[in-house]
Protein backbone atom coordinates (compact mmCIF):
# COMPACT_ATOMS: atom_id res chain seq x y z
CA UNK A 1 0.00 0.00 0.00
CA UNK A 2 1.42 3.16 -0.88
CA UNK A 3 2.41 5.67 1.99
CA UNK A 4 0.02 8.94 2.11
CA UNK A 5 2.87 11.33 1.54
CA UNK A 6 4.05 8.76 -1.24
CA UNK A 7 0.21 9.06 -2.37
CA UNK A 8 0.12 13.02 -2.57
CA UNK A 9 3.49 12.70 -4.61
CA UNK A 10 2.41 10.68 -7.42
CA UNK A 11 -1.56 10.82 -7.34
CA UNK A 12 -2.67 14.19 -5.46
CA UNK A 13 -2.32 18.09 -6.16
CA UNK A 14 -1.22 17.46 -9.64
CA UNK A 15 -2.54 21.43 -10.57
CA UNK A 16 -1.09 22.83 -7.53
CA UNK A 17 2.52 20.97 -8.32
CA UNK A 18 2.16 22.07 -11.70
CA UNK A 19 1.76 25.66 -11.09
CA UNK A 20 4.39 25.87 -8.37
CA UNK A 21 7.17 23.75 -11.21
CA UNK A 22 6.20 26.14 -13.93
CA UNK A 23 7.19 29.28 -11.99
CA UNK A 24 3.96 31.22 -11.58
CA UNK A 25 3.43 31.00 -7.91
CA UNK A 26 4.60 34.18 -6.11
CA UNK A 27 6.94 34.25 -3.65
CA UNK A 28 4.74 34.14 -1.05
CA UNK A 29 5.88 31.93 1.91
CA UNK A 30 5.02 28.40 2.42
CA UNK A 31 3.05 26.69 4.56
CA UNK A 32 6.04 25.00 5.93
CA UNK A 33 7.95 28.20 6.94
CA UNK A 34 7.51 31.25 9.36
CA UNK A 35 4.09 33.27 8.43
CA UNK A 36 4.15 35.90 6.01
CA UNK A 37 3.42 39.25 8.10
CA UNK A 38 0.82 39.77 5.40
CA UNK A 39 -1.31 36.27 6.60
CA UNK A 40 -0.54 37.22 10.41
CA UNK A 41 -2.79 40.62 9.60
CA UNK A 42 -5.10 38.50 7.46
CA UNK A 43 -5.57 36.44 10.27
CA UNK A 44 -6.61 39.30 12.84
CA UNK A 45 -9.03 40.56 10.28
CA UNK A 46 -10.66 37.86 9.91
CA UNK A 47 -11.39 36.68 13.74
CA UNK A 48 -12.72 40.16 14.13
CA UNK A 49 -15.26 38.38 11.63
CA UNK A 50 -18.63 36.27 12.81
CA UNK A 51 -19.34 34.79 9.39
CA UNK A 52 -18.42 30.53 9.31
CA UNK A 53 -15.75 31.24 6.29
CA UNK A 54 -14.04 33.24 8.05
CA UNK A 55 -13.98 32.14 10.88
CA UNK A 56 -12.69 28.66 10.07
CA UNK A 57 -10.08 30.42 7.00
CA UNK A 58 -8.96 31.72 10.89
CA UNK A 59 -8.53 28.26 12.22
CA UNK A 60 -7.10 26.53 9.45
CA UNK A 61 -3.95 29.34 9.47
CA UNK A 62 -3.65 29.38 13.11
CA UNK A 63 -2.81 25.93 13.00
CA UNK A 64 0.30 26.86 10.56
CA UNK A 65 1.68 28.98 13.45
CA UNK A 66 0.96 25.93 15.82
CA UNK A 67 -1.84 27.38 17.75
CA UNK A 68 -4.15 24.33 17.49
CA UNK A 69 -6.09 25.45 20.75
CA UNK A 70 -7.24 28.28 19.47
CA UNK A 71 -7.58 27.18 15.99
CA UNK A 72 -10.38 24.41 17.51
CA UNK A 73 -11.80 27.36 19.07
CA UNK A 74 -12.38 28.77 15.77
CA UNK A 75 -13.69 26.21 13.73
CA UNK A 76 -16.42 25.46 16.87
CA UNK A 77 -17.42 28.73 16.44
CA UNK A 78 -17.35 28.12 12.36
CA UNK A 79 -19.69 24.95 13.01
CA UNK A 80 -22.11 26.78 15.66
CA UNK A 81 -22.45 29.51 13.17
CA UNK A 82 -23.01 26.69 9.93
CA UNK A 83 -24.06 24.04 11.38
CA UNK A 84 -25.60 22.75 8.45
CA UNK A 85 -22.04 22.78 6.54
CA UNK A 86 -20.52 18.73 6.22
CA UNK A 87 -17.14 20.44 5.12
CA UNK A 88 -16.80 22.32 8.39
CA UNK A 89 -17.49 20.05 10.33
CA UNK A 90 -14.74 17.41 8.42
CA UNK A 91 -12.28 19.84 8.89
CA UNK A 92 -13.02 20.93 12.91
CA UNK A 93 -12.84 16.87 13.40
CA UNK A 94 -9.27 17.26 11.30
CA UNK A 95 -8.07 20.05 13.89
CA UNK A 96 -10.13 18.72 17.10
CA UNK A 97 -7.43 15.56 16.40
CA UNK A 98 -4.54 17.23 17.28
CA UNK A 99 -5.69 18.55 20.33
CA UNK A 100 -4.61 16.12 23.09
CA UNK A 101 -8.35 17.80 25.48
CA UNK A 102 -10.40 18.30 22.38
CA UNK A 103 -12.81 14.82 22.00
CA UNK A 104 -14.19 14.78 18.27
CA UNK A 105 -16.56 11.61 18.14
CA UNK A 106 -19.18 14.04 18.65
CA UNK A 107 -18.23 16.30 15.45
CA UNK A 108 -17.95 13.20 13.64
CA UNK A 109 -21.05 11.77 14.78
CA UNK A 110 -22.50 14.96 13.54
CA UNK A 111 -20.74 14.75 10.49
CA UNK A 112 -22.57 11.52 9.98
CA UNK A 113 -25.74 12.69 10.41
CA UNK A 114 -25.22 15.37 8.10
CA UNK A 115 -23.49 13.57 5.62
CA UNK A 116 -24.64 9.68 5.87
CA UNK A 117 -23.20 8.60 2.78
CA UNK A 118 -19.34 10.10 2.66
CA UNK A 119 -17.46 7.34 4.93
CA UNK A 120 -15.00 9.77 6.25
CA UNK A 121 -17.28 10.37 8.66
CA UNK A 122 -15.77 6.40 10.44
CA UNK A 123 -12.30 6.46 9.82
CA UNK A 124 -11.09 8.14 12.78
CA UNK A 125 -13.12 5.63 14.70
CA UNK A 126 -11.08 2.89 12.61
CA UNK A 127 -7.85 4.80 13.31
CA UNK A 128 -9.02 4.56 17.22
CA UNK A 129 -9.96 1.13 17.21
CA UNK A 130 -6.70 0.44 16.12
CA UNK A 131 -4.57 2.78 18.43
CA UNK A 132 -6.27 1.15 21.65
CA UNK A 133 -5.93 -2.55 20.20
CA UNK A 134 -9.30 -2.84 20.32
CA UNK A 135 -10.19 -4.97 17.22
CA UNK A 136 -13.97 -5.37 17.79
CA UNK A 137 -14.08 -1.84 17.49
CA UNK A 138 -12.21 -1.03 14.86
CA UNK A 139 -13.66 -4.18 12.40
CA UNK A 140 -17.00 -2.67 13.82
CA UNK A 141 -16.21 0.68 12.64
CA UNK A 142 -14.68 -0.87 8.79
CA UNK A 143 -18.12 -2.11 9.00
CA UNK A 144 -19.91 0.90 9.22
CA UNK A 145 -17.43 2.12 6.47
CA UNK A 146 -18.18 -0.38 4.16
CA UNK A 147 -21.73 0.65 4.36
CA UNK A 148 -21.17 4.42 2.93
CA UNK A 149 -20.95 4.79 -1.02
CA UNK A 150 -17.45 7.27 -0.85
CA UNK A 151 -15.08 9.03 1.01
CA UNK A 152 -14.60 12.65 0.76
CA UNK A 153 -12.57 15.27 2.61
CA UNK A 154 -14.37 18.30 0.75
CA UNK A 155 -11.67 19.53 -0.84
CA UNK A 156 -12.76 21.55 -3.39
CA UNK A 157 -15.47 23.43 -1.46
CA UNK A 158 -12.92 24.10 1.38
CA UNK A 159 -10.76 25.47 -1.03
CA UNK A 160 -13.16 27.66 -2.71
CA UNK A 161 -15.01 29.18 0.48
CA UNK A 162 -11.82 29.59 2.46
CA UNK A 163 -9.35 31.07 0.33
CA UNK A 164 -12.42 33.36 -0.76
CA UNK A 165 -12.54 34.59 2.94
CA UNK A 166 -8.83 35.16 3.24
CA UNK A 167 -8.71 37.36 -0.56
CA UNK A 168 -11.41 39.12 1.19
CA UNK A 169 -8.94 40.47 3.85
CA UNK A 170 -7.44 42.39 1.12
CA UNK A 171 -4.44 41.39 3.07
CA UNK A 172 -2.84 39.02 0.57
CA UNK A 173 -3.74 38.61 -3.34
CA UNK A 174 -5.86 36.07 -4.43
CA UNK A 175 -3.99 33.80 -6.17
CA UNK A 176 -1.10 33.83 -2.59
CA UNK A 177 -4.10 32.89 -0.79
CA UNK A 178 -5.49 29.90 -2.77
CA UNK A 179 -1.44 28.46 -3.08
CA UNK A 180 -1.16 28.84 0.77
CA UNK A 181 -4.77 27.23 1.40
CA UNK A 182 -4.09 24.23 -0.79
CA UNK A 183 -0.96 23.78 1.02
CA UNK A 184 -2.09 23.87 4.35
CA UNK A 185 -5.44 21.77 3.65
CA UNK A 186 -3.20 18.80 1.93
CA UNK A 187 -1.56 18.75 5.58
CA UNK A 188 -4.56 18.87 7.67
CA UNK A 189 -7.54 17.86 6.01
CA UNK A 190 -6.34 14.28 3.80
CA UNK A 191 -5.95 11.18 6.38
CA UNK A 192 -3.32 8.94 6.73
CA UNK A 193 -4.66 5.40 5.18
CA UNK A 194 -2.67 3.10 6.57
CA UNK A 195 -4.85 1.50 9.24
CA UNK A 196 -7.53 0.88 6.72
CA UNK A 197 -5.18 -0.61 4.21
CA UNK A 198 -3.19 -2.66 7.29
CA UNK A 199 -7.13 -3.89 7.73
CA UNK A 200 -7.59 -4.86 4.42
CA UNK A 201 -4.04 -7.47 3.61
CA UNK A 202 -2.90 -10.81 4.27
CA UNK A 203 -4.41 -13.17 7.11
CA UNK A 204 -7.09 -10.96 7.39
CA UNK A 205 -8.78 -11.18 4.08
CA UNK A 206 -9.12 -15.04 4.78
CA UNK A 207 -12.21 -13.23 6.81
CA UNK A 208 -14.72 -13.89 4.51
CA UNK A 209 -16.69 -11.06 5.97
CA UNK A 210 -13.31 -8.53 6.58
CA UNK A 211 -13.12 -9.18 2.84
CA UNK A 212 -16.30 -8.40 1.62
CA UNK A 213 -16.35 -4.96 3.85
CA UNK A 214 -12.95 -4.65 2.09
CA UNK A 215 -13.96 -4.86 -1.17
CA UNK A 216 -17.01 -2.48 -0.60
CA UNK A 217 -14.52 0.25 1.44
CA UNK A 218 -12.49 0.29 -1.90
CA UNK A 219 -15.04 1.16 -3.98
CA UNK A 220 -16.17 3.58 -1.38
CA UNK A 221 -12.54 5.26 -1.69
CA UNK A 222 -12.07 5.07 -5.66
CA UNK A 223 -15.76 7.28 -5.15
CA UNK A 224 -13.53 9.73 -2.89
CA UNK A 225 -13.32 13.33 -4.25
CA UNK A 226 -9.59 13.88 -4.49
CA UNK A 227 -7.20 11.84 -6.64
CA UNK A 228 -5.34 10.46 -3.68
CA UNK A 229 -8.68 9.35 -1.91
CA UNK A 230 -9.15 7.33 -5.64
CA UNK A 231 -6.01 6.08 -5.61
CA UNK A 232 -5.90 4.43 -2.39
CA UNK A 233 -9.39 2.50 -2.97
CA UNK A 234 -7.46 1.53 -7.04
CA UNK A 235 -4.57 -0.04 -4.42
CA UNK A 236 -7.22 -1.50 -2.17
CA UNK A 237 -10.11 -3.32 -4.92
CA UNK A 238 -6.68 -4.79 -6.82
CA UNK A 239 -5.38 -6.15 -3.50
CA UNK A 240 -9.15 -7.49 -2.56
CA UNK A 241 -10.64 -8.24 -5.96
CA UNK A 242 -9.47 -11.25 -8.01
CA UNK A 243 -7.33 -10.35 -11.30
CA UNK A 244 -9.92 -11.59 -13.33
CA UNK A 245 -12.89 -9.68 -11.74
CA UNK A 246 -14.52 -6.47 -13.38
CA UNK A 247 -13.94 -4.67 -10.00
CA UNK A 248 -10.09 -5.35 -10.48
CA UNK A 249 -10.10 -4.19 -14.39
CA UNK A 250 -12.34 -1.17 -13.50
CA UNK A 251 -9.98 -0.12 -10.80
CA UNK A 252 -7.14 -0.89 -13.21
CA UNK A 253 -8.36 1.33 -15.61
CA UNK A 254 -9.30 4.27 -13.41
CA UNK A 255 -5.34 4.30 -12.98
CA UNK A 256 -4.42 4.28 -16.08
CA UNK A 257 -6.94 7.69 -16.81
CA UNK A 258 -5.45 8.95 -13.62
CA UNK A 259 -1.88 8.98 -15.27
CA UNK A 260 -2.85 9.92 -18.19
CA UNK A 261 -4.63 13.37 -17.24
CA UNK A 262 -1.88 14.09 -14.58
CA UNK A 263 0.32 13.87 -17.72
CA UNK A 264 -1.99 16.03 -19.13
CA UNK A 265 -1.87 18.95 -16.65
CA UNK A 266 1.72 18.61 -15.16
CA UNK A 267 2.72 20.46 -19.12
CA UNK A 268 -0.64 21.86 -18.76
CA UNK A 269 -0.53 25.89 -20.13
CA UNK A 270 -3.40 26.86 -18.15
CA UNK A 271 -0.80 27.19 -15.43
CA UNK A 272 1.45 29.75 -17.46
CA UNK A 273 -1.63 32.33 -17.22
CA UNK A 274 -0.83 35.51 -14.65
CA UNK A 275 -1.13 34.14 -11.09
CA UNK A 276 -4.54 36.31 -10.55
CA UNK A 277 -6.07 35.17 -13.67
CA UNK A 278 -4.98 31.65 -12.88
CA UNK A 279 -6.56 31.83 -9.72
CA UNK A 280 -9.95 32.98 -10.40
CA UNK A 281 -10.45 30.30 -13.36
CA UNK A 282 -9.29 27.98 -10.38
CA UNK A 283 -11.32 28.85 -7.79
CA UNK A 284 -14.53 28.81 -10.05
CA UNK A 285 -14.05 25.10 -11.29
CA UNK A 286 -14.12 24.62 -7.32
CA UNK A 287 -16.92 25.92 -7.36
CA UNK A 288 -18.34 23.70 -10.09
CA UNK A 289 -16.85 20.32 -9.46
CA UNK A 290 -17.52 18.66 -6.14
CA UNK A 291 -14.33 16.12 -6.52
CA UNK A 292 -10.81 16.84 -7.69
CA UNK A 293 -11.05 15.15 -10.39
CA UNK A 294 -13.80 16.36 -11.94
CA UNK A 295 -12.08 19.84 -11.69
CA UNK A 296 -9.35 18.27 -13.47
CA UNK A 297 -11.05 17.23 -16.45
CA UNK A 298 -12.45 20.94 -16.23
CA UNK A 299 -8.78 22.31 -16.58
CA UNK A 300 -8.07 19.60 -19.32
CA UNK A 301 -10.99 20.43 -21.79
CA UNK A 302 -10.01 24.59 -21.16
CA UNK A 303 -6.96 23.50 -22.44
CA UNK A 304 -8.68 22.02 -25.55
CA UNK A 305 -7.64 18.46 -25.30
CA UNK A 306 -9.35 15.22 -24.47
CA UNK A 307 -9.60 14.33 -20.85
CA UNK A 308 -10.20 10.20 -21.90
CA UNK A 309 -7.18 8.28 -23.32
CA UNK A 310 -6.79 6.47 -26.04
CA UNK A 311 -8.33 2.91 -25.95
CA UNK A 312 -5.86 0.80 -24.29
CA UNK A 313 -4.23 -1.53 -26.64
CA UNK A 314 -3.33 -4.30 -23.90
CA UNK A 315 -7.28 -4.51 -23.67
Amino acid sequence: MISNSAARRSAGLISLLAFLYQGCAPAAETPTAKMDHRFELAISRLEEKTDADSLAAAGLLRTVDRKPDVAVDLLARATAQAPERADLAWLHIQICRQVSSCDSEPEESRLRALDPSNGAGWLNAVARGHASKNETAELAALTALARTERVDVYWTTLIAHLTNAIAATHEVPLSEALVYVIGVLAAETIPAYQTISNLCKDDRLRNADVLKDCQTVALAFERGDTDVTEMVGVTLAKRVWPADSVEWASAAEAQRIHEYRSALLIHSSFFTLPAARWATKYLALCAKNRREQDLEVGEIIEEGKDPDPPPDPAS
